[in-house]
């Protein structure tokens, strides 16, 4: 008896192929939030330079924002804004992506000290403790964060980053990706994909960070292409030594948020409760309703209002 095989499905269009380079309608609140000031810079750490952008008055209580894997800071753009009206908001570019440098090697303490560094150039340190939060893979840096330098901040919030049992954690590196040179800007525009893949209504959101994600490139031939800024070989490159999810909990050093998409595929039921288990009654926790893995991307203005009442002066 023989069993018939079942096709694969056929992977969805690129989210923004149908507008074949044409920006979609944004919302008033969107457009307003990116006409808020913004102050850039650039601090060098170990050998790299690596930007940032700033919102909000210096000399306010600070916040410094990191973003999620092969992302950039520009993915903060909706959210910013709204917490810069009372804290002084820095969200950097981790070396390797955005428009900050790529390296030789990228080593998980080295981004914690990126992210200490880009958030005392931007001045996120200068009313004293920040709170550090980070999406995705940005989580985890935080995370680290706060285990070589949590003395020094005032809490850090992880937004849908899976904690699993040491047993279940990857072991491997991520294939890489990117490399690729296309030969106009809407031809690479055209090809964005979130990683994982999700649907996403706020298209006007995808086209923004799409754009913030290309650079000009040299094709193989001489002629002039586009790229996307991270390295391709970003997770190739990388030193990450996991704690077991229990040593990372003992091991932090100031107040621990924990934040997910309801309806994430990466943190679902099963392992938030093990984040709830393992991080104890002294975590805040907190599902975003109608939000997938890209929570900040899916419902931006939610994300700010949490983000705003946690790290109001009651927390902790």
């Amino acid at each position: 008896m023989t069993q018939e095989k079942t096709a694969p499905s056929p992977r969805p269009p690129a989210p923004l192929k149908a507008l074949a380079g044409e920006k979609p309608p944004a919302p008033d609140w969107f457009t307003k939030a990116l006409e808020i000031p913004v102050e850039r810079g650039v601090v060098e750490v170990e050998g790299a330079s690596v930007h940032w952008k700033a919102w909000g008055q210096r000399g306010a209580p600070g916040m410094v924002l990191v973003h999620g894997g092969v992302a950039h800071k520009d993915w903060w753009d909706s959210i910013a804004p709204f917490l810069a009206e009372t804290r002084r908001v820095v969200a950097l570019d981790l070396s390797g992506m955005g428009d900050s440098d790529h390296r030789d090697a990228y080593e998980m303490d080295l981004y914690t000290e990126e992210v200490m560094a880009a958030g005392r150039d931007g001045g996120a340190f200068d009313a004293g403790k920040p709170f550090v939060i980070g999406h995705s893979f940005g989580g985890f840096v935080s995370l680290a964060t706060a285990v070589n330098y949590g003395d020094q901040l005032k809490g850090v919030a992880v937004l849908d980053s899976p904690i699993r049992p040491h047993q279940e954690q990857r072991r491997s590196s991520p294939p890489s990706r990117g490399g690729f040179t296309y030969a106009s800007f809407d031809e690479a525009l055209m090809r964005f994909r979130l990683l994982p893949e999700q649907p996403c209504e706020n298209l006007f959101l995808l086209d923004h960070i799409a754009r913030q994600s290309i650079k000009p490139a040299t094709r193989p031939d001489g002629s002039e292409g586009w790229t996307w800024k991270f390295d391709p070989h970003l997770w190739a490159k990388l030193t990450y030594n996991r704690r077991a999810p229990d040593e990372l909990a003992a091991a932090l050093k100031t107040r621990v948020a924990l934040f997910r998409g309801a309806d994430s595929v990466l943190v679902n039921d099963e392992i938030w409760d093990f984040m709830r288990e393992t991080f104890g009654p002294e975590a805040s926790m907190i599902s975003i309703a109608n939000a997938q893995h890209h929570v900040i991307l899916d419902q931006p203005i939610a994300v700010a209002a949490a983000i705003e009442t946690l790290t109001g002066p009651g927390w902790g």
